[in-house]
């Protein structure tokens, strides 16, 4: 085993269909094993719009066992077990988004202790399949959300509904992740490149220390950022234009294939 101060740069993954196949919720066999090969040498980060606290989403940490976690959108960053960092949505701002998305049947939701809270169940149901997988969480109100501490926000619904909530909240982001699908909705300055220049402060490394993997627009300023960037086969397309590396889909091995180029 190679000491610890070997490592002296980051490989960053986001999940959903980076290292998550979300037609199966599974992560493919090859993505792990070039990750171990390489854990000597690189810190491992999951950088990923979804809690990894919660239930559903403790099998990746299991199975790709990183060193640390940019997760909720670069709002929460642990290294390890420990949390470093948490910042959450000002209360009169999730008020107005929840009372703007009942008044217009908008279905604006977030999950919180493994309970999705949600102004329209209805709506939500639907896409818990993909983002809860077995782990399906208990159901809760909009009313109720309000009461807690909220680190994101989703919006289950077309691109439509994302163009009515960016038009009436011009004070936040609405990102598309599956589109005519789901968005995340950020604070401006809020992403995963965000929560990534905190956790350099602890490895003391910069942007140009990070190769980045990803393939929706919410991976869009981290690999604009990093020193080194990837996107996925299956990526967005305005994402595979600003990648250094376009690589293969998430299940014709595409991490691997990268990585065994990357760390050649």
């Amino acid at each position: 085993m190679k000491s610890e101060s070997l490592k002296k740069k980051i490989l960053s993954f986001d999940l959903d269909m980076t290292l998550i196949d979300d037609r199966t919720n599974t992560i493919p066999q090859s993505a792990l094993d070039a990750i171990d090969r390489v854990r000597d040498w690189y810190y491992i980060v999951i950088s990923t719009g979804r809690d990894l606290t919660l239930e559903a989403n403790q099998f990746a940490l299991e199975q790709v066992r990183p060193d640390a976690c940019v997760h909720s959108n670069g709002t929460q960053i642990h290294i390890g077990k420990e949390r470093i960092y948490l910042r959450l949505f000002e209360k009169p701002l999730v008020k107005r988004l929840l009372d703007f998305a009942m008044e217009h049947q908008l279905c604006v939701c977030s999950v919180i202790d493994n309970v999705q809270y949600t102004t329209s169940r209805k709506q939500m149901e639907p896409l818990q399949h993909i983002l809860a997988g077995a782990a399906a969480p208990a159901w809760g109100t909009a009313k109720e959300l309000l009461e807690k501490p909220v680190q994101t926000l989703g919006l289950a619904g077309t691109d439509e509904d994302a163009a009515m909530l960016r038009a009436a909240f011009p004070e936040v982001k609405v990102t598309p992740v599956i589109p005519d699908m789901w968005c995340d909705i950020m604070e401006p300055e809020v992403s995963k490149a965000f929560g990534m220049k905190k956790l350099l402060e602890h490895y003391n490394l910069s942007m140009q220390d990070v190769i980045a993997f990803g393939d929706s627009m919410n991976d869009y300023e981290l690999l604009a950022a990093a020193g080194f960037s990837v996107a996925m086969g299956n990526a967005d397309p305005k994402l595979k234009q600003i990648a250094d590396m376009v690589t293969d889909d998430i299940d014709k091995d595409g991490i691997a294939k990268a990585l065994a180029i990357l760390t050649a």
